[in-house]
């Protein structure tokens, strides 16, 4: 069986001051398969502020944080990431088309890669935003392309799983005047993530430390405090996330042994563009399940403008398959055909992308 992208009416909007609710952006988000539209779909977006202490530091991170969410508009100004890339297809305070009174959105949270920006993951986001989702994501602070600190704390990859959930406590702590106050399900929530975004993901997926790997890095040049060497003791998980899905990034030994991953107590798209089974072997003790995609290259799975051999939007077009399909199953426990197909490998995506599972993934 061949599985091909649907079309959907393509969506816009207007630029105005603030987002303000419109007509009805359609039914409930339900367990059906998204229709997909990688150049088309569209989505309005604002940025927001927030910050939080630092466990073991008590010092105050602040973050920049985006939103994309639901608009019927049809013009617009497309948002500009870091003052530099444009993205025609966000657009800038549109308005908001809100899903009906008894509807809650599904929340959709993504985590870029190092030396990014939130806007990677439009591409992917505005697909599931066409279907009724929010979306939001945090710019790592001191990790983008325009801002990045090179000898970064060993208890940085701690901070930015702490990015995702202070990204999810702003959406969830909106001022009442917000057309998305009270709109938006943070109980539970998917998070997805590109390369260092990818092992954000996976450590909030709950694999176990490493004790001695954690003792050898902070045994570095850099080294760590007591209170940061204690925040390792603990899995990196926020009850609010169910599900995730890193995209070509993984978790190294220095922080996680083979056997950690057995803790994971939460399911796992993983996608890749090695074919190599390798880190799939090495997380395959939880619930993983692995998309393979031959041909394809590390910026395959974003919207970052870097060549690669493979067509981009053929690259977009399967992971947003791949990770709306996932996202459906699992905040849904959606059991249509469609989705259930897609992600055990029945029904076929594209010829270059394979799908293996791990035995708790059956």
């Amino acid at each position: 069986m061949s599985f091909r992208l649907l079309p959907v009416p393509l969506l816009a909007c207007v630029s105005c001051e603030v987002p303000v609710e419109t007509d009805d952006g359609g039914a409930c988000p339900d367990g059906r398969m998204p229709q997909l539209d990688i150049e088309g779909a569209v989505a309005g977006t604002v940025e927001g502020n927030t910050a939080y202490d630092v466990p073991w530091t008590g010092e105050p991170r602040e973050l920049v944080v985006h939103a994309w969410y639901p608009t019927s508009e049809s013009s617009g100004t497309g948002a500009r990431w870091l003052d530099a890339w444009i993205d025609d297809n966000s657009w800038v305070d549109a308005t908001y088309a809100p899903l009906p009174e008894e509807c809650k959105a599904p929340l959709v949270v993504y985590s870029h890669g190092s030396q990014g920006w939130a806007g990677n993951g439009s591409p992917i986001l505005r697909q599931l935003v066409a279907a009724g989702w929010i979306a939001a994501a945090p710019d790592h602070t001191d990790n983008l392309l325009n801002q990045n600190v090179e000898d970064k704390p060993e208890s940085f990859p701690l901070l930015r799983t702490l990015d995702v959930a202070a990204t999810i406590d702003w959406i969830e702590t909106l001022p009442a005047a917000d057309p998305l106050y009270g709109r938006v399900d943070t109980s539970r929530v998917f998070v997805f993530g590109h390369s260092y975004g990818g092992q954000t993901s996976w450590l909030l997926a709950g694999p176990s430390f490493d004790a001695a790997a954690v003792d050898t890095r902070c045994a570095s040049e850099i080294g760590c405090t007591e209170a940061e060497r204690a925040a390792f003791d603990t899995r990196a998980v926020d009850e609010r996330v169910i599900a995730l899905a890193p995209l070509d990034g993984t978790v190294g030994t220095d922080l996680v042994a083979d056997a950690g991953f057995a803790d994971m107590d939460r399911p796992v798209l993983f996608m890749s563009a090695s074919t190599d089974p390798a880190e799939f072997t090495r997380t395959s003790a939880g619930e993983v399940t692995w998309v393979s995609v031959e041909g394809g290259c590390h910026e395959t799975f974003t919207a970052t403008p870097v060549p690669c051999d493979l067509d981009k939007t053929r690259g977009l077009e399967i992971t947003a398959t791949y990770v709306s399909a996932f996202a459906t199953r699992e905040m849904f426990g959606s059991t249509d055909a469609t989705v259930t197909g897609i992600l055990d490998g029945s029904v076929s995506v594209d010829e270059i992308a394979a799908v293996q599972r791990s035995e708790r993934a059956r």
